[in-house]
């Protein structure tokens, strides 16, 4: 209960970039974290992972040798993030989204297997958000997969002009 009401606190200081005035369901959470194929030891990207109840089920799904790399901007969510897990198998940037490919050039990593979002990109700057799906296009390796979670079809053409396809 209190994880909620921390949530919903951080949700009414920063609406703009928490999207949501709660946590993710465990249904949510589940249906997402199964598209990750646990056989695969690749690399698995997670923007505005919030307070981490996704990532939480993600690392429950990732191969004991694959690495997931968690974007976060806000201060009070990174905060929780490094308290609440302790697995080598993650690695929190305290960074937005947008500066993703500084950090994969630094890790030596050419391409990510998965990115599953949680960024509210219909309450950002038009041209943010398009720089980081263009990002995340770039950065995802040919059969790869982008995950995209809110609750709008506003950019369902945007995902498909930048994707080539897209499901809902």
């Amino acid at each position: 209960m209190q994880q909620k009401l921390d949530f919903l606190r951080q949700s009414l200081r920063n609406l703009r970039m928490t999207g949501s005035v709660a946590p993710s369901s465990r249904f949510l959470c589940r249906r997402i974290a199964d598209k990750i194929d646990p056989e695969k030891t690749g690399v698995v990207v997670e923007l505005g992972p919030g307070d981490g109840v996704i990532t939480d089920y993600i690392l429950k799904r990732l191969h004991p040798d694959g690495r997931l790399l968690v974007f976060e901007i806000n201060d009070t969510f990174v905060a929780k993030i490094k308290t609440r897990f302790d697995d080598p198998r993650l690695m929190l940037i305290h960074d937005s989204a947008a500066h993703m490919g500084r950090h994969f050039e630094k890790m030596g990593i050419e391409k990510v297997d998965y990115i599953v979002s949680g960024i509210p990109f219909v309450m950002l700057d038009e041209a943010l958000s398009e720089a980081i799906i263009q990002e995340c296009r770039h950065w995802l390796a040919t059969g790869g997969l982008f995950v995209q979670f809110h609750y709008s079809p506003l950019l369902l053409k945007v995902y498909r002009r930048i994707f080539g396809n897209a499901r809902v």
